[in-house]
C-alpha cells in the first residue's frame, strides 16, 4: 500500500479559498446582473397584479444583496485574511490549525485578531452600493424609472372606482415627465372607459414642449371620436393646446353653442383658441369679447392678441378698440395689454381716449391678471396670463412703449400727451417718471426725422 502523500503536495494540495471565492463571485454576478436585467423588464412592462409586482421587486433587491454579500466575503478573504469567515463562518469552534498540526499558521491566528464586527459590514455595504450601481447601468437605470414613471404606471392598473383618486394622482404626476415611457402609458390609459381616458387627454395636452408632437394627434382624434362628453372636451382642448389647426373648428363649435345657449362658458375654450391661433376663431371670440362673464371676455381679449403673428391676425386690433370704450374696468386692463400685444401704431390713439376720459381715481388701481386650471376638475395646471400686475396707468404706458409711435400723424397726439401726463401732479411718481422715459424713447430712438438706420447705429 503506497504512503499517503502529505498534506498540501500533489492531489492533496488545496484550491485557496480566495480563488473559490472568486469564482463565486464571477458566477454570483452574472447571475444577479441577469436576473436584475429580467426582472426590470418585466416591472416595465407592468404586471397584471400588484402582488406579482412586489414578487418581481423583492427579488430584484434580494438579487442584489446577495451577489453583495458574495462580493463581500470575497472582499475579506482579500483585504482582512478571511477574518469574518474564520471568526463566524466555521462550524465548530476549533483549536488553531497551527496547535492542531504542529504546523505554522499564521495568516489564521492574524486573521482571528482582526475585528470582524467592523470589517465586514463595513465590505457588505460598500458591495451593495457598487452593486446598486451596476444593477442600474445593466437595466437603464431602473431604480430611476421605477421612482419618477413605473410607480404610477402601475397604479394605473385595475378598473375598480375605490382607487380612482390614485389613478388621477398617478396622472398628474405623468403629466410632467418627459422620461420615453410615458407618453406610451399615457396612450394606453387613453383607451379605457372611465374617467382616466379625460385625464390621460389633458395630460398628454400638457406634453406640448416636447418635439414630434405629431404622434399625440392620433391617439387624441381617436379618443375625441369614439368617447364621451369629458373625453371628447379633453380630447379638443388637448389638440387646441397642441396647436392642431384643424382641431380649431372643434372647439370654436362648441364655445359658440354655449355661447347660444346662455349657458356658464368653460373658459378653457376661449383659452384654447388662443392657443391653436387660427384666424376664423375671431368671430366667436368677439361674442366672448362681450360676454357678460368677466373672466370669458377677459380671456377673450388675451386670445384675440395671440392671433398676432398670423397672416390677417391684426384684425383683432378693430375689435378689441371698438369693445374698449364702453368695457368695464377690468376688461379696460385686459383689452389695454392685448393692444400692447398686437402693436399697431394707430392702437395709441385708442389707449389715450380710454385713459383720458377714465376716472382719474381708477387710473391708479391695480390691474389683474387672469389664473386659469386647465385640468378636468380645473383646480390644477394653472397658466397666469395679463402679467405683469401694475396700475392702469402703467398698463397703458407699458402697451404704448410696446407699439411703438413712429409715423408723424401718431406723434403729433403723442408727444403732448405725454408731455401732459409728466406734468400731471395728480399722476403718481412712478407714472410720471415712465411718461418721461417713453417719451425719451420716441423722440431719440423712434424719432421719424431720422434717417432709416436705428439710433444705436445698427443698419436698417
Amino acid at each position: 500500500m503506497s504512503p499517503i502523500p502529505p498534506k498540501g503536495y500533489g492531489r492533496n494540495k488545496r484550491i485557496p479559498v480566495a480563488i473559490k471565492l472568486w469564482a463565486a463571485v464571477v458566477l454570483a454576478n452574472v447571475g444577479g446582473l441577469f436576473t436584475a436585467t429580467i426582472v426590470a423588464a418585466a416591472i416595465r412592462a407592468v404586471p397584471e397584479t400588484e402582488a406579482m409586482e412586489s414578487t418581481l421587486r423583492a427579488a430584484y433587491y434580494l438579487a442584489l444583496l446577495f451577489v453583495a454579500i458574495v462580493d463581500a466575503l470575497w472582499l475579506d478573504e482579500v483585504l482582512f485574511r478571511g477574518s469574518f469567515r474564520r471568526t463566524h463562518l466555521s462550524k465548530q469552534q476549533r483549536a488553531p490549525q497551527h496547535l492542531r498540526d504542529n504546523e505554522p499558521d499564521i495568516d489564521g491566528v492574524a486573521a482571528t485578531m482582526l475585528r470582524s464586527d467592523i470589517s465586514f459590514p463595513f465590505s457588505v455595504v460598500a458591495c451593495v452600493c457598487v452593486t446598486y450601481a451596476l444593477f442600474n447601468v445593466a437595466n437603464h437605470d431602473f431604480e430611476h424609472y421605477y421612482k419618477l414613471v413605473g410607480r404610477h404606471v402601475s397604479a394605473l392598473r385595475g378598473s375598480d372606482e375605490a382607487r380612482m383618486q390614485k389613478r388621477r394622482a398617478a396622472i398628474v404626476a405623468l403629466s410632467i415627465r418627459r422620461e420615453h415611457e410615458v407618453l406610451p402609458a399615457l396612450f394606453d390609459a387613453l383607451q379605457r372607459d372611465d374617467e382616466i381616458a379625460a385625464w390621460s387627454a389633458w395630460a398628454i395636452g400638457r406634453h406640448a414642449d416636447i418635439k414630434r408632437r405629431q404622434r399625440m394627434v392620433p391617439p387624441l382624434l381617436d379618443a375625441y371620436g369614439r368617447g364621451g362628453e369629458p373625453l371628447r372636451r379633453e380630447a379638443m382642448l388637448a389638440l387646441a393646446r397642441l396647436q392642431h389647426r384643424p382641431s380649431a373648428a372643434k372647439v370654436q363649435s362648441e364655445l359658440a353653442r354655449q355661447l347660444d345657449a346662455d349657458e356658464e362658458i368653460d373658459t378653457r375654450l376661449v383659452w384654447a383658441l388662443g392657443y391653436v391661433q387660427q384666424l376664423g376663431s375671431l368671430p366667436v371670440l368677439e361674442r366672448a369679447l362681450y360676454h357678460r362673464d368677466p373672466a370669458s371676455s377677459r380671456m377673450a381679449a388675451w386670445a384675440i392678441a395671440q392671433h398676432r403673428d398670423q397672416r390677417g391676425g391684426r384684425a383683432g386690433v378693430g375689435l378689441l378698440e371698438s369693445r374698449l370704450p364702453a368695457a368695464s374696468f377690468d376688461l379696460k386692463c385686459a383689452i389695454v395689454h392685448s393692444l400692447g400685444i398686437l402693436a399697431d401704431e394707430a392702437s395709441n390713439l385708442a389707449l389715450i381716449h380710454a385713459y383720458d376720459t377714465l376716472a382719474v381715481e381708477d387710473r391708479t388701481n391695480l390691474c389683474g391678471s387672469i389664473s386659469i386650471h386647465t385640468s378636468p376638475d380645473q383646480r390644477i395646471d394653472r397658466q397666469d396670463l395679463l402679467m405683469p400686475r401694475e396700475t392702469y396707468a402703467i398698463k397703458t404706458l407699458q402697451s404704448m412703449g410696446q407699439i411703438r409711435a413712429t409715423s408723424e400723424q401718431v406723434r403729433v397726439e403723442v408727444d403732448p400727451w405725454l408731455i401732459k401726463m409728466i406734468d400731471d401732479s395728480e399722476a403718481t411718481p412712478a407714472t410720471r417718471e415712465a411718461a418721461r422715459s417713453l417719451l425719451q424713447g420716441i423722440r431719440e430712438a423712434r424719432d421719424d426725422s431720422k434717417p432709416a438706420a436705428a439710433a444705436d447705429g445698427s443698419p436698417s
